[in-house]
């Protein structure tokens, strides 16, 4: 039993590469009535808002199957089992995408997306001072394009809908809060 709801039965019905999609029978302890509720189990993962010496941020442009369009997002990935914090896969996957590093990657905050549906969690991280060191070495599944985008033109991307990936939004709003006005996006300075 977890949380009062009993569960009966776990099955998997389809298994993929990054997820899994889990069928259980539960007993709502509520009503006592039992239904079949679905569920899809997925790594955690991560997002970087990596931010330049010049204030600027350094997204990319990527392709995304789910809405069949590029998306202008911030650098990510799954957190994988060759990484032993979510820390080293945010390194990782700012190097990969885009060939940047920082030296200071600061945890802003973690969330879970979508906890209707998906079991994992996404941590985010501000990367100061970030510097291109090599070029980006993408997966054989990336179509990505890097970036920078003066962090003053943040706020006016959003509002005109240029940026709308959820978790990138959240990870303004996460610098936001950092910075103790969740109002307004200002310079790292």
């Amino acid at each position: 039993m977890r949380n009062g709801w009993n569960i009966l039965k776990r099955e998997y019905p389809c298994t993929f590469r990054v997820l899994k999609i889990e069928q259980k029978t539960v007993t709502n302890p509520r009503t006592g009535e039992t239904l079949k509720v679905q569920a899809i189990l997925t790594p955690d993962w991560v997002m970087v808002l990596p931010i330049t010496p010049e204030q600027e941020v350094v997204m990319v442009r990527q392709y995304r199957h789910g809405i069949e369009e590029f998306c202008l997002e911030l650098p990510g990935g799954l957190v994988d089992g060759t990484d032993d914090s979510p820390e080293l896969s945010a390194r990782r996957e700012l190097m990969e995408e885009t060939g940047y590093d920082a030296y200071e990657f600061i945890p802003m905050g973690w969330s879970y997306p979508q906890p209707a549906i998906l079991n994992n969690r996404g941590f985010f991280y501000l990367a100061k001072d970030a510097i291109q060191i090599r070029d980006p070495r993408l997966d054989a599944g990336e179509d990505i394009e890097v970036i920078r985008v003066p962090i003053a033109e943040i706020p006016i991307k959003i509002k005109k809908k240029e940026i709308v990936h959820g978790m990138a939004l959240l990870a303004f709003f996460f610098l936001q809060m950092m910075d103790g006005n969740p109002g307004q996006i200002r310079s790292l300075q």
